[in-house]
């Protein structure tokens, strides 16, 4: 029995992503094109827009389709910089973002702007209060992700973004990529400007995501040509991929609140099976996803441990799949801000769940994991 635990990494397609896709092989016509095939697919991308307000749990606001949820979440820190930069020169973000909002704040950093990096607790859950401490009167930006990609801590993004109500000239973007098709309405319950999404982690293909904007918000494009999506995202549609995102948005946001409360149950047994696994040491957040658990194995390696699992069919991670380079994984910048010291943080394995993922598979990963782990203590002991 194959076991597929790496869904925050990507997912399997949907079967009725898959059946969308075939259709739109024969919906080829460009939709800047006037004739009936450019209407025809611009009749498609616009039904998809819908579709994925409408899973956001926000009635209006715009939605600009991205090649992807790094896009998306560069278009929402540069396209407000950019825009508002004369307000301030002063963003705020946390420690333990993707990188895709890090490296932008660095490059802000390089440009001159001042950032301030709030840290988390020890178990990488950051408290409301710590973000808006660190917001001033010259603070431009705030990006705080929705859900870790890593621990699965789920930040308290309403309440900061309800606080920042009050200060109408701060910009509040939420990284929802881990979020959303899993936390019902999640735009709506985030109470944000911006909010990026990506397709490829709730069953669409990969290469495509979008940023929602609330009403009246105006950024600054960071692609230039033919002026489409509202003229922040220049370039031919990806409708295929939009039609696609559109498809998958819909059924998640059919099945959220059921499936979430499923997965809850069933991440929480699986945790408590992990706890009973000698040495391994559950990292679980006050607030957590049920579809991302973080363990380490102190004194072994992660990348072996994953190898070993996936010798037996049980595919994971070490943890974010983009801070992988050249077949080794880079040590997790999240867990060291966590505090956890160097064994844990090397021995750290991801498990993540996805639509397909059935109580059935969380079993048949325990035991595996509970096989190759004692393996690998008795055969090689802390010296992996």
């Amino acid at each position: 029995m194959e076991v597929y635990l790496d869904n925050a990494a990507t997912t399997p397609l949907l079967p009725e992503v898959e059946r969308i896709i075939q259709e739109m092989f024969s919906v080829y016509g460009n939709p800047s094109s006037l004739h009936r095939k450019g209407l025809e697919a611009e009749r498609r991308i616009e039904a998809a827009r819908k579709q994925v307000l409408r899973a956001l749990g926000v009635r209006d606001g715009q939605v600009v389709f991205t090649g992807g949820g790094t896009e998306a979440n560069n278009l929402a820190i540069f396209g407000a910089t950019r825009r508002h930069g004369g307000r301030g020169r002063h963003v705020v973000t946390t420690q333990v973002e993707h990188p895709s909002v890090l490296e932008p704040f660095r490059a802000l950093e390089r440009e001159g702007w001042r950032v301030t990096y709030v840290a988390p607790d020890a178990d990488g859950w950051v408290p409301a209060e710590r973000v808006l401490e660190a917001v001033t009167d010259d603070t431009v930006l705030v990006s705080v992700m929705h859900v870790n990609n890593e621990t699965g801590a789920v930040l308290p993004v309403a309440e900061i973004g309800q606080a920042l109500r009050q200060r109408p000239k701060t910009i509040f973007h939420v990284d929802g990529i881990q979020a959303f098709g899993k936390i019902p309405s999640a735009a709506s319950l985030a109470q944000a400007d911006m909010y990026s999404v990506s397709g490829h982690k709730i069953g669409a293909p990969k290469g495509i995501g979008a940023l929602y904007i609330r009403p009246g918000l105006v950024l600054d494009p960071v692609l230039f040509g033919g002026g489409q999506e509202g003229g922040l995202r220049s370039g031919t549609e990806n409708t295929l991929g939009i039609a696609a995102l559109g498809a998958a948005a819909s059924h998640a946001s059919e099945r959220a609140a059921e499936r979430y409360q499923q997965m809850s149950a069933w991440s929480e047994q699986f945790c408590e099976a992990l706890r009973t696994i000698p040495q391994c040491r559950v990292h679980r957040p006050r607030e957590a996803s049920p579809y991302i658990v973080s363990a380490s194995f102190p004194g072994l390696r992660g990348e072996v441990l994953v190898h070993a699992l996936e010798a037996e069919g049980v595919y994971v991670s070490t943890g974010s799949a983009c801070s992988s380079r050249g077949g080794h994984a880079k040590a997790s910048h999240v867990l060291e801000v966590m505090g956890l010291d160097a064994a844990e943080v090397t021995g750290a394995i991801r498990f993540s769940f996805g639509w397909h993922t059935d109580e059935a598979a969380m079993n048949r990963a325990i035991e595996v994991i509970r096989r190759q782990v004692a393996w690998l203590y008795d055969t090689v002991g802390t010296g992996v």
